[in-house]
C-alpha cells in the first residue's frame, strides 16, 4: 500500500485553481474567445494569478472551460469580490448561456522526466573461422530475450563486405538513462553472454555509446 510519505509525487506549494465550465449561445464561440483574450490580459497583471488557460470541449458543442491558478484562496476571494471581476462577467454576459464553477486546492505536482537525446551503442565482434554461424545464433537468441525491454528502440547485427568475419550489433536507446539502466541490470551478464566469447578484442575498443546529434 501507498502512503501519502512514500508516493513518488513532488509536493508543491498550494496552489488555488478554479474552473468555471461554461457554455455559449450558439454562434457566439468566436466572440467569447477575443473577449476572454482581452479580459485574461488585464487578469495577467493581478501578481496573485499564476496563470490562466482557455479550452475548447471535444465532446460538447460551445462549451469551454476556463482555468486560473491562484497564490491563494484568500487572494482569489478578493479578486472575484472586486469590481473589476463584476465588469469582466458583464462582457461575458450576452455570450454566457450557463456556467458552474469548481475551486480547488492543488497539493501535488508529477514534472515530465526530463529526457536526454537517442543514444546508439556499437558493439564489434569477431568471429573465429571454426565456429561459422555463432554470432549470428547468439545475437538471435539475446534479441528475443531483450524484446520489449524498457527505451530499447530496435537493433541491427552488421557483418562487414570487407572481413565477413567481422560483425557489429548497433542498438537504438531512447535515453541515455534507459541504456544505463539495462548496462546495469543485474541480469545483464547472463543475457549477453552467448556473444562475450566473441569481442572483437583486437580493436581499441570493443564498444562505444554514440549520442545522436544530427539526422537526415
Amino acid at each position: 500500500m501507498t502512503t501519502a510519505a512514500t508516493t513518488p509525487m513532488a509536493r508543491t506549494q498550494s496552489v488555488f485553481r478554479v474552473v468555471v465550465r461554461l457554455r455559449v449561445h450558439p454562434g457566439k464561440g468566436q466572440e467569447f474567445e477575443t473577449i476572454w483574450r482581452q479580459i485574461a490580459e488585464t487578469i495577467a497583471r493581478n501578481p496573485a494569478n499564476l496563470g490562466q488557460w482557455l479550452s475548447r470541449s471535444a465532446d460538447e458543442e460551445c462549451v469551454y472551460y476556463i482555468t486560473s491558478d491562484w497564490v491563494s484562496e484568500k487572494r482569489f476571494r478578493e479578486f472575484e469580490h472586486s469590481p473589476e471581476h463584476a465588469e469582466n462577467r458583464r462582457r461575458m454576459a450576452h455570450c454566457k448561456a450557463e456556467s458552474s464553477m469548481t475551486a480547488m486546492t492543488v497539493f501535488c505536482h508529477v514534472p515530465p522526466r526530463p529526457q536526454s537525446e537517442r543514444v546508439r551503442v556499437m558493439l564489434h565482434l569477431f568471429e573465429p573461422p571454426g565456429d561459422p554461424g555463432a554470432v549470428e545464433s547468439g545475437y538471435h537468441q539475446i534479441s528475443r530475450k531483450l524484446a520489449g525491454r524498457a527505451g530499447l528502440r530496435g537493433n541491427e547485427l552488421l557483418r562487414s563486405m570487407d572481413d565477413p568475419r567481422r560483425y557489429t550489433v548497433l542498438s537504438d536507446w531512447a535515453s541515455r538513462e534507459d541504456y544505463i539502466a539495462w548496462r546495469d541490470a543485474p541480469e545483464h551478464l547472463a543475457i549477453t553472454a552467448p556473444l562475450r566469447p566473441y569481442w572483437a578484442s583486437d580493436r581499441d575498443s570493443t564498444f562505444g555509446v554514440y549520442e545522436v546529434v544530427a539526422a537526415y
